[in-house]
């Protein structure tokens, strides 16, 4: 009796071509689209509570997914449940009971050239697609008969992807800069696991898909059903709806006393002048919106440098502007919490996305806080203090402004667009540790300026607040 022959073995070569073949017929044939459904865990990414560890994790009870590979379109559903009990860490925390969240892709859409590459790091089939129509693919041999075949698409870095003697995809590697993981950790590294098979017909899928960014999990998927080869229509782009807090990209500037201006929008700042030197309270989203905050910084108290910009917390989204303010020479002021992660993730190497900082390289100088520090000059100050016990973020820091009785704060107070009239139900815990820690250091605040800015543009006080704890006067 004939042993059964491998594909990578009948060819008898790791070469591109042959590689790709035998991973189209590992998997049946040609895929040119794909319905999935399972369930798992997905991560929220650089949302955890503490810094450079395990982001929070959510139950994923439903995933469908329809793409067409060679369009390319997709749509997925899912419905989320909160993974953590009880929740810590931030990307809308905390979940109460499920959500059901929808995006899709449309083929045409300025989208597809980086839903093409996402197929690519996410699916065998996906990878295979790219691979056969991208010019340049190479291939070397590894152990155990294992093939790695390397190709570039159109846009980013290479994918690599090990296919195993059985023609078999187990496995796929890629750098990226994109988004705010990018923007925080430089080129980091991608990586999507295969294990099991799922039989549909003549072909099989993945039974089993761990994705992995810097080594952490983003998506761990359990495929229960398949179907390949049959009609997807995708009509039109969709995201999710924006959040009722969202604010505008950015708002009109506003001065809140002499010297001292914020600059509102989805992601806000605040500059003061402390003499012959100013300080930034934030530098958050992207370095794009942080570069358009040092502009108006700059236009509000022109002439003076910035010499410290204050980071709230080590959320990816408050973080990711830092190294556009530390290209202007500011120091960065955080907990002493966050410096370690900080200090390795701000200094990686960004040779895929080069932002300010990489093409003025100097070196990033950090001023930790424990529990208290003062900056201040020409008659202002900024206070300074670390938050106890807020499940948000370990090492959060607000900014007290006590001649104007103003607190500045992140994510642990989020004003919804419009007033409330009642209290909410449920109530935010983040809320309640907020109101505890201003009642702990004897804080008179007559204005909350939250970096997460209200939609309307209103003033937000401390009536405000207690009513979204559940403890209005």
């Amino acid at each position: 009796m004939l042993a059964p022959v491998c594909p990578l073995q009948a060819a008898n070569q790791c070469a591109p071509a042959a590689a790709i073949a035998a991973a189209e017929r590992a998997q049946g044939g040609a895929i040119r689209t794909l319905r999935l459904s399972g369930a798992g865990h997905d991560f929220v990414v650089g949302q955890g509570w503490e810094p450079g560890r395990a982001w929070p994790k959510f139950n994923v009870e439903q995933y469908e997914r329809a793409v067409d590979l060679e369009a390319p379109a997709s749509s997925l559903r899912t419905v989320r449940s909160q993974g953590m009990h009880p929740p810590r860490g931030g990307g809308r925390q905390p979940f109460e009971g499920a959500e059901e969240q929808r995006f899709a892709v449309a083929a045409g859409s300025p989208r597809a050239p980086a839903l093409r590459r996402e197929l690519a790091l996410l699916l065998p089939a996906g990878f295979i697609e790219a691979a056969k129509r991208s010019s340049e693919v190479s291939a070397r041999a590894l152990a155990d008969g294992v093939c790695s075949v390397s190709m570039t698409p159109d846009n980013g870095a290479s994918i690599t992807a090990e296919v195993a003697a059985d023609g078999n995809i187990r496995r796929i590697v890629s750098k990226t800069a994109d988004g705010v993981a990018g923007a925080v950790l430089g080129d980091v590294i991608v990586e999507t696991q295969f294990s099991g098979r799922l039989h549909t017909g003549k072909w099989t899928v993945p039974a089993h898909i761990v994705q992995k960014l810097d080594g952490q999990p983003v998506l761990d998927l359990q495929i229960t059903q398949a179907s390949v080869n049959e009609p997807v229509t995708v009509t039109a782009d969709a995201d999710p709806p924006l959040l009722d807090w969202m604010a505008p990209a950015r708002m009109p500037s506003e001065q809140l006393g002499e010297g001292v201006f914020v600059m509102p929008g989805r992601y806000s700042a605040v500059a003061v002048d402390l003499g012959d030197h100013m300080v930034l309270i934030e530098g958050p989203q992207s370095e794009a919106r942080t570069l358009e905050i040092i502009a108006e910084a700059r236009r509000l108290i022109p002439g003076k440098p910035i010499r410290y910009v204050v980071n709230t917390h080590a959320h990816f989204d408050h973080v990711a502007g830092l190294r556009a303010v530390a290209a202007e020479g500011a120091t960065i002021v955080t907990h002493a919490a966050n410096v370690p992660f900080l200090k390795d993730a701000l200094a990686r190497p960004r040779t895929l996305r080069p932002d300010a900082l990489s093409r003025s390289p100097r070196a990033i100088e950090f001023l930790p806080v424990q529990d208290t520090l003062t900056l201040q000059g020409a008659g202002r100050e900024i206070r300074l203090y670390s938050l106890q016990g807020v499940d948000h973020a370990e090492g959060m820091l607000v900014a007290w402004l006590p001649r104007l009785r103003i607190l500045v704060e992140a994510d642990v107070f989020t004003p919804p667009a419009k007033a409330r009239a009642a209290s909410p139900a449920p109530i935010n815990p983040y809320n309640v540790q907020l109101l505890e820690n201003i009642e702990r250091l004897g804080l008179d605040v007559g204005r909350l300026i939250s970096i997460h800015y209200a939609a309307d543009g209103r003033r937000v006080g401390m009536e405000e607040l207690r009513l979204a704890a559940g403890r209005p006067r």
